[in-house]
């Protein structure tokens, strides 16, 4: 039966997986954070950290404005990017409050390009938190322009 599998069917998760909100928990990075400079700067660290290259499977990367969205991809797309190990819920809010709520965290299954240990683990992701339809078509965002306005409202 693995015989007729396609290449990439052992690293394809169909259904969600749910991962508790424990820490510490690896973020997979994709954009602005994949600088370990600026991970320093948002989270206040004494020193750069060190960031694991990495990427996930089934996402893709689109543009809002200058700024990439990761958003739900084919089967078998796969962005590159860094992941860090997030080692508190203040750390975590930071990272969130840098984001905006243009992005949302999402669970992810995180796979690394290097030698370390873990080779693959749960993780979380920032995802685009609008109409990835609408992102992709480059037309306005009623739904993430609800959720901004909602935060100045509420």
């Amino acid at each position: 039966m693995l015989q007729s599998a396609t290449p990439d069917y052992l690293v394809q998760r169909d259904e969600p997986v749910d991962f508790p909100p424990a820490f510490p928990v690896y973020h997979f990075f994709y954009g602005t954070l994949t600088a370990p400079a600026q991970v320093q700067r948002i989270l206040d660290l004494p020193e750069e950290p060190q960031l694991r290259q990495a990427e996930v499977f089934g996402y893709a990367i689109a543009k809002w404005g200058d700024y990439p969205a990761l958003i739900n991809g084919k089967q078998g797309q796969t962005v590159m990017g860094a992941a860090y190990l997030v080692k508190s819920e203040e750390e975590a809010q930071k990272l969130s409050y840098y984001e905006t709520n243009a992005y949302e965290v999402a669970d992810c299954w995180i796979y690394f390009k290097d030698e370390k240990e873990p080779k693959e683990t749960g993780g979380k992701v920032f995802m685009y938190a609008g109409d990835a339809q609408a992102l992709l078509e480059q037309r306005f965002d009623r739904k993430l322009w609800s959720r901004q306005m909602e935060r100045k409202l509420g």
